[in-house]
């Protein structure tokens, strides 16, 4: 744990073992080299401390240093009995990086033999705990490099920057030094940021269970789809996010040296091309069984009859169904509900009111895509349960309840002013807004045309800034990278710098450094990132239109063919429907079309408007 080395030769090496001290922080005896506690001191004799984090774990593990932090339940309660491990938290680097990574601690502190003994001072802290803290002794690029709720993590003989968790020593000066944790008038003490009432929160909510029933697939960021992998890269919110990981080459979505996966680029790929949310569902006040009155069947039929719309709005029945509800026989839509095929086909049903093409280049569309939420009411944790926010404009959160209040205002989840930049809900101003959506028009014109929602979604895999993020996080990182819009400012003031060389460099088996560059707390609740966008806008974005505005020219010449005499332009809107232009094929069948008229031409499309146009509106 800690040695005491000897300047001079009129000094003695005196090793330290670890020990406890009742009230609080550990007890080192002093011991000579063979063990026996040393006695008998001169009074005068002065013993400085100083500390190397360099002892082997176990001969049997090669000279590796590091440390296993297992959390253990007894199975049938007894003292002794190991159990079942809940929790482990394992690193070992090999003993040749200590140097550079853990530097020797010099000058911890002095004392006589006396003090030393009878009126001990702390001099040295040791800190185990998330990468993201602010007081890491290595930082990391937050989110994309560690999980919070990672309970098994496994770094043998790599690098400890790719660790999801941080150990690190921190000297202190006395009971008051910077690094000695501290706790409220409560005896809460704090975490993530810091472990003092000026940088420490007293809590922070970083993942929930969605509210039922789920109504976009950007709600599913809350997923640790990554469970028990002990392997890293430690990703958190993976799914709707899109930042690399550096320890996969940028032009790739797997190394096939390590086994390891982009996480995000694999599961945005699976679901957001394959798969949508359509909030049909039995309804349900908790989180148990519904009341047997509420059936897919009945959700389904008062969505179609009109009695009840759908959680998601956005939704809408086709018009075939809704006549069908209209005599009064349901029959055939409970029928069709009631299949065990109707989650693969329901698709078919639905309409999407608002439909968005993410291949658009109007900087004014995406303004008022981004915009479309106004005067919304947010609800929040408070010091004393639960607050609603006045009606918000522009407001970005990653859950039903936000962990605290907006992120600029005095927020209850710590004692520091900035407190809530972190835990809190973000909104942004108009000209932050405006920013964004001209960032994400850059974004389109370089990536585009996007041919599915995934493409659009993740980051691509090519080189530069392009195999960083997807579309929205990069056009959220080049807002942060402008001064005077960055909403991240005073979360980055707090917050520790990662890149992509940290000591021994050559060593973290990094694929693609740039994605390495980040601050420490990236990604947490306060920082928005691309899924706490697509969260609100998933269900109805579309990387086509069904929708088509068609204009027509035509002119009348005289017999020489060279005089106009009249002209005329038309102007049609036309919708792609859900069926066939040879309705020999059902509009929802899983395979492909058997009729060549269907296999060539695909779906019908339908005229929904016809007008003449005045030259003045050409």
């Amino acid at each position: 744990f800690a040695s005491s080395r000897a300047p001079a030769a009129n000094y003695a090496s005196i090793n330290l073992t670890k020990g406890f001290k009742p009230g609080g922080g550990f007890f080192f005896p002093l011991k000579r080299d063979d063990g026996s506690v040393y006695s008998g001191l001169p009074s005068g004799a002065t013993v400085r401390a100083t500390a190397k984090f360099d002892t082997a774990i176990s001969a049997q593990e090669g000279g590796s240093v590091g440390i296993y932090l297992d959390m253990r339940y007894p199975s049938n309660g007894g003292i002794d009995d190991y159990g079942d491990v809940r929790l482990a938290y394992r690193m070992r680097i090999p003993g040749s990086m200590m140097n550079d990574i853990y530097q020797e601690l010099t000058s911890l502190g002095s004392a006589s033999v006396g003090q030393a003994s009878g009126t001990p001072v702390p001099f040295l802290t040791t800190i185990f705990g998330a990468r993201t803290a602010s007081n890491t002794h290595l930082p990391a690029k937050g989110f994309v490099q560690s999980s919070p709720l990672n309970c098994y993590s496994e770094v043998t003989n790599m690098h400890p920057v790719n660790a999801g968790f941080d150990y690190s020593f921190e000297p202190l000066t006395g009971a008051g030094g910077s690094s000695w944790p501290g706790s409220d008038a409560s005896g809460s003490g704090f975490i993530v940021t810091g472990f003092q009432s000026a940088d420490g929160l007293k809590r922070c909510i970083i993942n929930e269970l969605p509210i039922k029933p789920l109504q976009s697939l950007g709600e599913l960021q809350h997923w640790d789809i990554r469970y028990d992998n002990p392997n890293p890269p430690y990703s958190f919110n993976i799914i709707g996010n899109s930042d690399a990981t550096p320890l996969i080459a940028s032009n790739s979505a797997m190394d096939s040296t390590s086994g390891r996966h982009d996480d995000s680029y694999c599961a945005n790929h699976l679901l957001f091309d394959d798969w949508f949310v359509s909030s049909i569902t039995p309804k349900s006040t908790n989180f148990g069984r519904p009341p047997s009155s509420e059936t897919f069947q009945k959700t389904f039929t008062d969505f179609v009859s009109g009695t009840n719309p759908l959680p998601n709005r956005a939704y809408q029945p086709i018009a075939a169904d809704v006549a069908t509800a209209n005599t009064g026989n349901l029959g055939s839509l409970t029928t069709f509900i009631a299949s065990r095929e109707s989650w693969r086909t329901v698709a078919s049903r639905l309409e999407v009111e608002g439909m968005f093409n993410v291949n658009s280049t109007s900087v004014p569309a995406w303004r008022a895509l981004l915009g479309h939420a106004r005067k919304q009411k947010i609800p929040f944790q408070n010091a004393t349960g639960f607050g609603l926010s006045t009606p918000q404009d522009y407001a970005f959160t990653r859950f039903s309840i936000s962990g605290d209040s907006e992120a600029t205002s005095i927020g209850s989840s710590g004692s520091f002013s900035d407190c809530a930049e972190f835990a809190g809900y973000r909104t942004l101003a108009d000209s932050q807004l405006t920013q964004l959506a001209v960032e994400i028009v850059k974004q389109v014109r370089q990536r585009g045309p996007f041919l599915s929602l995934s493409e659009f979604v993740n980051r691509q895999l090519s080189s530069g800034n392009l195999a960083l993020a997807g579309t929205i996080q990069a056009a959220l990182n080049a807002l942060a990278d402008n001064s005077s819009l960055n909403p991240f400012a005073r979360i980055q003031a707090r917050s520790k710098l990662s890149n992509g060389n940290p000591p021994l460099a050559n060593q973290t088996s990094y694929l693609y450094r740039q994605a390495a560059i980040g601050y420490n707390t990236y990604g947490i609740p306060g920082w928005t990132r691309q899924a706490d966008v697509l969260r609100s806008l998933a269900p109805i974005l579309s990387a086509r239109d069904d929708t088509f505005t068609i204009r027509a020219y035509g002119d009348a010449r005289d017999t020489t063919g060279q005089t106009v005499t009249a002209r005329a332009v038309c102007e049609a809107v036309v919708r792609r429907t859900r069926d066939f232009v040879n309705p020999a094929d059902a509009a929802d069948i899983l395979t492909s079309p058997t009729s060549p008229i269907n296999q060539a031409f695909g779906r019908r499309f339908e005229i929904i408007s016809f007008r003449w146009l005045c030259p003045e509106e050409i």
